[in-house]
């Protein structure tokens, strides 16, 4: 049972996504370059240690999701908002100070805690567009995220710091952006096309 739930949720978090990417090849949603980079390189290294560490029910999630975030990265260099402010410079800058420590910490628990600090600033970014710019974000993708990574929790069955932060933690992260989304999108205008 807990493997299909698993594989339920890693699938839940790849297909999510699809909608996304056709919304961004459509240009109906701007996604910020300085995420989905500092995502697609937090959750390839995640997928390493996780598999180092055989959390394969971690692995799984961060894999599904580095390959999403990849196709997204792809597009939005593309497609996306290529506009680089104060918020993007800042996040990343500590992002990649949470991806240095977590490459030269030797504890796995701290080198885990700094894993999700670089990828919670690498959300910074989205989080923000979110919230100013509503209508350029899709809160279904994020949502379901949310959903996919919290079977993935209820998946694994060695209950310890290891298997359980990234699988929290993108559970957590991925609605609170769609539940940002979403309500920004209940109260702020979209811009008509031609603005």
């Amino acid at each position: 049972m807990k493997e299909i739930l698993a594989v339920a949720g890693s699938i839940i978090v790849a297909v999510s996504f699809i909608p996304y990417l056709i919304d961004t090849v459509r240009h109906k949603i701007k996604p910020r370059i300085a995420s989905w980079m500092t995502w697609s390189l937090v959750t390839g290294i995640s997928t390493v240690a996780a598999l180092a560490a055989q959390a394969y029910v971690s692995a799984l999630l961060t894999g599904s999701a580095t390959l999403v975030e990849l196709a997204v990265l792809a597009l939005a260099l593309r497609n996306g908002d290529r506009t680089y402010g104060w918020v993007d410079g800042a996040s990343q800058a500590i992002s990649t100070i949470g991806i240095v420590a977590w490459l030269f910490s030797k504890d796995p628990a701290a080198a885990i805690l700094f894993g999700i600090m670089a990828d919670f600033f690498g959300a910074v970014p989205t989080y923000y567009h979110g919230w100013i710019a509503p209508h350029e974000e899709q809160w279904q993708s994020f949502v379901l995220t949310g959903v996919g990574s919290l079977l993935t929790v209820f998946a694994v069955t060695t209950h310890n710091f290891s298997n359980l932060a990234f699988p929290v933690y993108f559970s957590i992260t991925a609605t609170a952006i769609g539940a940002d989304i979403f309500f920004r999108q209940k109260v702020v205008k979209p811009i008509p096309e031609g603005s």
